[in-house]
């Protein structure tokens, strides 16, 4: 198998900086932004000029595939106890929040990530904000911790934070202000508390304030991700504020190999929102009612390796959203829910890249790395 650095390097020699361009050859000043950063980490000291692809055995097309550029768009990173230095965040997460989880309630940092089988075949990750019961006291230095890790690793393409979009849009603009400064911070993480309590998630139900602060991301081109917010309502915030979405996790699809009505239903209605995009993140865990009998939690099992039975969802959002809505993500290290005897984040690569194979070669890499640059690469 080939080392980190020498498929970087073929990289370089193979597709140059035209790795990096659009299908039309347009790009937005964001994607082009992040389609450098990517292209400096690929190149090193300097690149090669492109030479002719020869056909080859099959193993050199093998290789030439492994070649190919993979942003994971959905990890996160945790030093344990999270009260103490240097996170200093007192979150609830992975520890207090969710029982005994022996697996999860250990260091994650870069290094562990690159440790596994596939942590090597992915060359930039986004990392999405773990700030589950930090104080507003605290939130600050919770995104801090982030934007300092991302500084001193440079496999992390960008930081997506998290900040309370139901608080004054003062106190907010201020916070935003502060974080906005750093290039790597490119938006927040917001999930059901956006709607009043004890009525439907709806638009006509969200809280006082979100509407004006999410509109103020938007105008410093900001985006969201979201959990637990459904597609119908995102798609009228979308076109009430212009921001850019990211639904995670399959937009809250039952971790089942079904195409669920109710889910196919709120994912039409989201995708009339043209910058509403999904993660096809935990693609793996859509086996646990197979395998299990019980939807995904954060007890372990083996997810079923065959990528057959998750064709039919990538196939209905591939033909809802299109090649430049989606992006791969692992959701890791809460992926290894589903990682028992298995590596998750390589299962959950050999899954989309065997399901891309059978679209065009812009399609796969859209999915795999492109849509992430558009979305996350830092742009200030």
């Amino acid at each position: 198998m080939t080392t980190m650095e020498e498929r970087q390097a073929s990289r370089v020699r193979r597709y140059g900086s035209a790795a990096l361009h659009g299908a039309d050859g347009a790009w937005s000043r964001r994607e082009l932004m992040g389609a450098t950063v990517l292209a400096a980490g690929l190149s090193g000291a300097g690149s090669e000029p492109l030479h002719a692809e020869s056909h080859g055995s099959s193993d050199d097309h093998d290789r030439r595939e492994r070649d190919r550029p993979i942003i994971d768009g959905h990890i996160h990173l945790w030093k344990l106890p999270r009260n103490a230095a240097p996170m200093s965040d007192s979150a609830t997460f992975p520890t207090g929040c969710c029982g005994s989880v022996p697996w999860m309630e250990v260091d994650r940092l870069v290094p562990d990530y690159d440790a596994r089988v596939g942590g090597p075949e992915v060359d930039r990750v986004v990392l999405i904000e773990s700030s589950v019961g930090v104080t507003a006291d605290k939130i600050i230095q919770s995104n801090l911790w982030m934007l300092q890790t991302a500084a001193a690793e440079k496999k992390i393409l960008s930081v997506v934070g998290n900040l309370d979009v139901t608080q004054d849009t003062a106190t907010f603009a201020q916070q935003v202000a502060q974080l906005s400064s750093y290039r790597q911070w490119v938006g927040i993480r917001i999930g059901g508390g956006i709607f009043l309590p004890n009525l439907p998630a709806t638009f006509s139900n969200i809280r006082p304030n979100v509407m004006n602060n999410l509109t103020l991301l938007s105008k410093r081109r900001l985006q969201i991700d979201t959990l637990g917010i459904p597609g119908a309502a995102l798609s009228q915030i979308g076109a009430a504020t212009g921001i850019t979405i990211v639904m995670d996790h399959f937009a809250g699809k039952p971790t089942t190999f079904d195409v669920e009505d109710a889910w196919k239903a709120d994912m039409q209605a989201a995708a009339g929102y043209a910058r509403l995009n999904i993660k096809v993140s935990d693609v793996h865990k859509l086996s646990s009612q197979a395998v299990t009998g019980n939807p995904a939690g954060l007890t372990q099992f083996q997810p079923v390796a065959n990528p057959a039975p998750y064709a039919p969802t990538l196939e209905f959002l591939w033909e809802t959203f299109g090649e430049n809505r989606l992006i791969f993500g692992t959701n890791w290290p809460v992926s290894d829910a589903g990682g028992l005897f298995v590596d998750s984040i390589d299962l959950q690569i050999r899954i989309l890249e065997s399901f891309l194979a059978g679209k065009h070669r812009w399609g796969r890499d859209s999915v795999m790395y492109k849509n992430a640059l558009r979305v996350y690469g830092p742009h200030r």
